[in-house]
């Protein structure tokens, strides 16, 4: 027996869940921004100054794109946690109609 045999889809309950999914991600991609901004603007203001020192750190801080590449890369990790949900949506619309279809022909094809 498969762990999913028997399984049923309750679209009330998926829907309330997809929509809390849903307004957390987008509560989520918003603050992310705002996150974003302020790493942006501290990065901006060289906190580790001009000296030899500075520099040295500058250059280890940034190295392989450094804190840059995780900025973008947590846009784009929010974006794609907030498109989720319509993803799944779609994805449980299409088995229950699949379901929906396979449940009929079994029930009207001629033995």
């Amino acid at each position: 027996m498969r762990p999913w045999e028997g399984a049923e889809i309750k679209k009330p309950i998926v829907d309330l869940g997809i929509s809390q999914w849903s307004t957390m991600a987008e509560d989520w991609e918003k603050e992310s921004e705002r996150l974003v901004a302020a790493v942006v603007e501290a990065l901006a203001a060289a906190p580790w100054g001009g000296g030899a020192e500075g520099d040295a750190f500058k250059a280890a801080h940034f190295r392989n794109d450094g804190p840059i590449r995780m900025l973008n890369q947590c846009g784009s990790l929010s974006k794609e946690i907030t498109d989720a949900s319509g993803r799944l949506r779609t994805t449980i619309d299409n088995t229950l109609g699949t379901d929906a279809d396979i449940e009929h022909d079994l029930a009207t094809r001629e033995i």
